[in-house]
């Protein structure tokens, strides 16, 4: 983790050409042919397409000292199937972000958001679809056929929204969005902490609805919640056990923990139709450890001191980023196969890495300042482009 931090930097953001091609400009935006790829598009194709977004510098500017922070153009580029589909404009006068945390791919389109002194703006694929009064960061997204919808945590202090297309739907004054927001079906889970309390209340978006999630008289603790095959399950301490349960379908669920441990974090791993637990552990030598776990039983531990960065789960199995918390050491988990990141490189951004039709893609930087990559099952490809990676994410038919 501590490589991934020390470059995890803000950097201030050329406009360039990518692919070599002179793609249609219009208003700073530049389109390629990897526009084509995207559904609905011209060349859409009936298999899963991955995408990765990144922050492309001028050549030969070096982007990781940033010397000329603050004046340097820089672009926001995305690629579908390592094909060149969008590029835009970064910078205030364009209301879009260097932040990695604040673009996300949906269904095949860039959503950005951005704060100015007063407002909140959200984009699609670099142009204007609405803006609300108020600074906020957006903690989640969801759009559907309905409209964009979005939980938006204040950049003031306390208070969040949840909104449809910029008009309120739910507000509070007083909490502050706790955890990691969740994504279920149809929408996503999320919770609060009181203002000048420890109570804390959890809530479940769906259909664009808004409801409060009861849960039982004995939990000390919520770590998660989500929903799977239209049931909500949540993972709890309780009073009296020693390490977390699931509950769901009005049933308790043991976790099968390692004996003598500490729970450090326990969440939900996004699964289409199963339920998958990440936790992370320490030892009573202070080491940190994960494992996963399914509904009845434990998947998996990895190696002593691996913790999971992030995973992702695929009809072919579960893979995961593995970070070493002390040394900050890289390794990739396929499926259970474990393997070294390639010598040279790190990982940056929000969401490294997505699997689709069986192959595993992690968006890697090149620690010497040079091109990007993605591992691809053991491959590395290169995107030509003088930059990092911010994400990696995959649309399937």
């Amino acid at each position: 983790m501590a490589i991934v931090a020390g470059l995890a930097i803000m950097v201030s953001c050329g406009l360039r050409e990518i692919g070599g091609e002179l793609p249609q400009k219009n208003e700073g935006i530049w389109e390629g042919p990897g526009a084509d790829l995207k559904p609905g598009g011209s060349g859409a194709v009936k298999k899963s397409v991955w995408y990765t977004t990144g922050f492309d510098y001028p050549d030969g500017y070096d982007w990781m000292s940033d010397p000329e922070a603050g004046s340097v153009k820089c672009s926001l580029v995305v690629y579908a199937n390592a094909v060149p589909m969008l590029k835009i404009p970064v910078g205030t006068d364009y209301h879009t972000s260097a932040d990695p945390d604040m673009h996300r791919m949906i269904d095949g389109d860039l959503y950005t958001d951005f704060s100015t002194d007063s407002m909140t703006v959200i984009k699609k694929n670099g142009r204007y679809l609405f803006s609300y009064p108020g600074r906020e960061m957006i903690a989640g997204m969801h759009v559907d056929s309905s409209g964009v919808y979005t939980l938006g945590q204040s950049r003031h202090g306390e208070g969040f929204t949840f909104r449809k297309n910029g008009d309120l739907l739910f507000e509070r004054v007083n909490g502050n969005l706790i955890g990691r927001i969740s994504i279920v079906e149809n929408g996503f889970a999320f919770s609060e902490k009181v203002a000048g309390s420890s109570a804390e209340r959890y809530y479940l978006y769906r259909g664009g609805k808004v409801s409060q999630i009861a849960v039982r008289e004995d939990v000390k603790k919520v770590w998660d919640v989500t929903v799977c095959n239209g049931e909500v399950f949540f993972i709890a301490s309780l009073t009296g056990i020693a390490y977390p349960v699931l509950v769901g379908r009005d049933e308790l669920h043991m976790l099968d923990f390692p004996m003598s441990v500490r729970t450090v974090s326990c969440c939900f791993v996004p699964a289409r139709n199963e339920v998958l637990i990440e936790g992370v552990f320490a030892t009573s030598d202070g080491a940190l450890t994960s494992g996963l776990w399914s509904m009845n039983k434990r998947e998996c531990l990895f190696p002593k001191g691996m913790i999971v960065w992030t995973s992702y789960v695929d009809d072919g199995g579960v893979s995961c980023l593995l970070s070493h918390y002390a040394t900050g050491d890289l390794k990739i988990s396929r499926c259970g196969e474990i393997c070294d990141l390639p010598q040279g490189y790190t990982v940056m951004g929000t969401v490294p890495l997505a699997m689709a039709d069986g192959i595993l893609y992690v968006g890697m930087t090149s620690l010497a300042g040079g091109e990007p990559a993605v591992w691809m099952d053991g491959e590395v490809k290169k995107l030509g482009f003088n930059g990092y990676i911010s994400s990696i994410s995959v649309w399937k038919p």
